[in-house]
């Protein structure tokens, strides 16, 4: 027994961890982690309206993220400490054992200040990041904490001792995590039912198009595509399956919000930086002054809206911005970058793998326009042909959908 631990409770968790840690590979804390300090004691003076730098307590944490309620601010950092100030990335965790609560600090809270009943940890990358966040979450990285705890009436993590924590690497779980997204991403491949090198051809540098000349299109790039093997793909499927228009089968939002209406409030934004496109998800929304944004901030949104990217040059590419709207942003204005598609024939899931089809991108890809800056038009949008599906592989397909980016 320990001299300096005579507590039977640290004895009974220390055997509880072992039972867990059994043929477990672990790495410390320490070695995951570019930094793990603590809040400050000398943020002393607050201001009761909003200033420049938030002051993040315990009660700014819920349910896994940080929150604006009763939250208070400091003039500057004038006298901060180092340690104290998170940035994006970061992954706070309470010192506080009793009140276990953890978030990561998002692009809103970057340069924040932390009270000193918060632990900040700064992995060594993103991988790292997902790591511990699913750690921290489990129940050995809860009893893991608990050990980490001095004795006292309200017992607190050591940051001494932290640095020593055993994180469990759990090699098998992140394997079947890959292994299951890796099957679902080629049985939704697979739906579509095409030769990816059909699609991937490149471009004929030679052509003609003599009856098809249209005189809104003089880029010639836009007829490399119009007569490349995809696009002749694309006419026999829609002559012989059922493919139609995009506003056939949805509405395109074109009504915008009046400035008048946002005169001076806070908002809740949203711009490319806060989408996920790998995932079709929207991370977070920036709380932005409207008058900082309203030159951009156009669409109010709705739950189970689709926010489609018609602005840059990721237009028909793989990372094509493309978000699907929860309940959690309904309200939220998003940026004249995007379009919204609302109001669907077909349900939300089977859009957004329309969306990704081959050759709905190779579409979409060669009517945006522009040199220095691609746009899409809504015009051009209405106009991209989108397969409609048996009701039996729509359902299949949008089970597949909801595993994958739900």
């Amino acid at each position: 027994m320990q001299s300096e631990r005579l507590d039977p409770y640290f004895y009974q968790i220390e055997l509880e961890l072992k039972k867990h840690l059994k043929n477990k590979r672990t790495t410390p804390l320490r070695m995951l982690c570019e930094e793990i300090t603590d809040g400050t004691r000398n943020a002393t003076e607050f201001v009761d309206y909003k200033t420049n730098v938030p002051y993040i307590r315990l009660s700014n944490i819920e349910g896994g993220k940080l929150v604006q309620k009763e939250m208070k601010y400091l003039f500057d950092l004038e006298g901060i400490e180092e340690k104290a100030i998170v940035r994006k990335g970061d992954i706070l965790i309470s010192k506080i054992i009793s009140l276990p609560k953890l978030a990561l600090v998002d692009e809103v809270y970057d340069g924040a200040v932390i009270s000193p009943d918060i632990i900040k940890i700064r992995p060594n990358d993103q991988q790292t990041q997902e790591k511990l966040k699913r750690f921290f979450s489990s129940d050995i990285g809860m009893l893991s904490l608990k050990k980490m705890a001095v004795p006292s009436i309200l017992p607190k993590i050591s940051l001494k001792q932290l640095g020593d924590l055993e994180i469990v690497i759990d090699e098998e779980t992140e394997e079947g995590i890959r292994s299951e997204q890796t099957n679902l991403k080629q049985k939704l491949h697979s739906l579509y039912e095409l030769e990816f090198n059909h699609i991937n051809k490149s471009l004929p540098t030679e052509f003609w198009v003599e009856n098809q000349f249209l005189v809104e299109r003089l880029d010639v790039n836009y007829y490399r595509h119009y007569t490349s093997d995809a696009f002749k793909l694309l006419k026999h499927k829609i002559k012989n399956e059922q493919w139609v228009q995009l506003k056939d089968i949805c509405e395109i939002v074109t009504y915008t919000v009046s400035p008048k209406d946002f005169h001076n409030k806070e908002i809740r934004y949203i711009g490319f930086k806060n989408i996920e496109a790998n995932s079709c998800r929207i991370a977070f929304a920036e709380t932005i002054s409207f008058e900082k944004v309203k030159s951009r901030a156009r669409y109010v949104l709705k739950e189970n809206d689709i926010l489609l990217g018609v602005v840059g040059s990721y237009i028909g590419e793989e990372n094509h911005p493309l978000a699907f709207v929860t309940k959690e942003y309904e309200g939220a204005l998003a940026s004249s970058a995007f379009i919204v598609l609302r109001n669907f024939k077909y349900g939300a899931a089977y859009l957004l793998w329309c969306l990704f089809h081959p050759l709905v991108r190779s579409q979409l890809k060669a009517t945006r326009r522009g040199q220095l800056q691609m746009i899409i038009s809504i015009e051009d949008l209405k106009r991209i042909y989108l397969p409609v599906e048996s009701p039996e592989k729509i359902a299949l397909i949008e089970n597949v959908v909801k595993k994958f980016f739900y």
